[in-house]
């Protein structure tokens, strides 16, 4: 930007465009445009990097800036002044003699992709040379004018967006030298610029390579949310792309959650690189899936076949589910009805036909028409009421007691006599939940086709009367008791739903509480004392494969 605009001024549309060879034989046509962005996903080692680097070198080198994933974020207390033009070809190219030096050797040292980017130096020498070239061209006219406006400098942009996004801290600029200024009640004064945080450091970096990035041109970001607190990354490059309307942007990323987030962008996932070649398997993010963007984004960001669970982050069944499906990336997604939908929409989706998907659900009182109707849709069923019951059941409570240093017989006695009590003293409250569950979805299949009122409330009355609440509950419980008659632990869990068990049972293994047990299963899952647990889990969780 130059060093002399005040304010964002209206800019003509520009569009740049760049042919990415694709391994399919057809090339990607990328067009970029001036106040657009793109965002480019890919997982570690998919050749983002390099494709930043193939589309660098495809703009005109006056252009194009592009930051590196692999970048020294060192700042200097105090620079050396040089002038504007000398301190614009350094940051641009990596020598400071204007009309000298070769950017691939000098900026990235022959190793435009791999190179680490020392040039947090270039920058500042850049941001105070375009300030101080302002401030004494003004000086000049303020004399043969007093009338004339303050402009604003990339600097002062600069501080003030920083400060903005981080109102406990202010930016002291003076000279050559950024302090930072602490609130008064903190009674801690100012500290040095080398001394702010890597979060404070990656802010004024990635602010200032933008601002005094080349005027109607391109930047490409590799990595923008490196160190970066994800409260202040979106408020970040909005700020940034609304500074520099003039430019258009390319983020390379592997974060998920930040290419979501730039709801406005075009996007694009690589999911390979052919080395031989120079080759990408790359692909424009699909839409009308039928999933949340997130979900796709998930999707095309695996390298193995996705099976969708519920639950969220960091529940057990997710643990469990993650050991015993090593060849598959899990994503919990929530509710069973948002893995079913979420199935169905991929088998749905043309867009998507190349990623594996599968889902698991709880049993959720289904009966035999239920399984075997999910299973046609790629849904398997546990073989419990949830999945926490799974460690319940006779042989994988007794491995786990095993595993623990408890005694598995008296263990395994114990938890029958706690399984069949509490299933007792609970059976009306379980009955009701499984009638409210058969209500829902029994009444979410009524069925009403009338032109007229009194066919529609006749035809009401007959598909409301056939569902029976009473009669529901009723066989449900005497279901739920002939098992607890029979003794029969795994039929009752495949039946009863209580999250409450799992704390009782960690009592019996000699642990306080459910979260100590989680602990414990998670410690031996992923280690070899938990081999026998492992193996008694693969034989009641179902077979998966694609």
């Amino acid at each position: 930007m130059s060093a002399t605009t005040a304010l964002p001024q209206p800019v003509l549309p520009i569009a740049y465009h760049v042919d990415i060879p694709r391994l399919s034989g057809v090339p990607l046509c990328l067009t970029l445009e001036n106040g657009r962005s793109i965002v480019i996903i890919g997982a570690n080692g998919s050749g983002k990097t390099r494709l930043g680097v193939h589309i660098e070198k495809s703009f005109q080198a006056t252009s194009v800036h592009r930051i590196a994933a692999q970048k020294s974020l060192l700042l200097n207390d105090k620079i050396n002044l040089i002038s504007l033009e000398r301190a614009d070809h350094h940051l641009r190219t990596g020598y400071p003699e204007v009309g000298q030096g070769n950017k691939e050797a000098h900026r990235w040292g022959h190793k435009p992709a791999t190179h680490f980017l020392s040039d947090f130096d270039a920058v500042l020498q850049r941001l105070f040379a375009g300030h101080n070239k302002v401030a004494s061209k003004h000086l000049q006219e303020r004399k043969a004018n007093p009338q004339i406006p303050v402009p604003t400098t990339e600097l002062e942009q600069l501080k003030e967006i920083w400060d903005a996004l981080l109102p406990h801290r202010t930016l002291q600029v003076t000279d050559a030298t950024i302090d930072v200024l602490l609130p008064q009640r903190d009674n801690t004064g100012t500290y040095s610029g080398s001394e702010m945080s890597d979060g404070e450091r990656a802010i004024f970096y990635f602010l200032g390579q933008c601002l005094v990035a080349p005027d109607n041109g391109a930047i490409i970001i590799d990595e923008p949310e490196a160190h970066i607190h994800k409260a202040i990354l979106g408020p970040l490059w909005d700020a940034i792309e609304k500074a520099r309307p003039d430019c258009g942007f390319i983020y390379i990323t592997h974060d998920l959650d930040f290419a979501v987030a730039r709801t406005a962008s075009l996007k694009y996932f690589i999911r390979s690189y052919d080395f031989l070649t120079s080759q990408w398997d790359l692909e424009e993010l699909p839409e009308d899936t039928g999933l949340p963007e997130h979900v796709v984004a998930g999707l095309l960001g695996s390298r193995k076949p996705v099976l969708f669970v519920e639950g969220e982050q960091g529940s057990l069944d997710l643990s469990v589910y993650r050991h015993q499906y090593s060849g598959f990336t899990i994503m919990p997604i929530g509710s069973c009805e948002a893995v079913i939908h979420s199935v169905s929409s991929y088998r749905a989706s043309a867009s998507l036909h190349w990623v594996g998907v599968r889902g698991i659900v709880d049993a959720d009182h289904r009966d035999a028409s239920d399984v075997a109707f999910l299973k046609t849709l790629d849904v398997d069923v546990l073989p419990v009421a949830e999945i926490e019951n799974i460690l319940l059941l006779p042989d994988v409570f007794t491995a786990l007691a095993e595993a623990l240093l408890c005694d598995p017989t008296m263990a395994l006695q114990q938890l029958h006599i706690l399984v069949m009590n509490d299933a007792t003293a609970n059976m009306d409250q379980v009955s009701a939940r499984h009638t409210i569950r058969q209500l829902d979805q029994r009444l979410k299949r009524v069925e009403v086709n009338a032109k007229d009122l009194v066919t529609l409330t006749t035809v009401y009355s007959r598909e409301i009367g056939a569902i029976d609440p009473a009669q529901i509950f009723a066989d449900f419980k005497a279901k739920l008791q002939q098992s607890i008659n029979d003794n029969d632990l795994a039929a009752v869990l495949a039946l009863y739903d209580n999250k409450g068990l799992m704390g009782q049972a960690a009592s019996l293994l000699g642990l306080k509480n459910k979260q100590q047990l989680m602990e414990k299963v998670i410690r031996l899952l992923g280690g070899d004392g938990g081999s026998k647990l492992r193996c008694e889990l693969t034989k009641v969780l179902p077979e998966i494969a694609i």
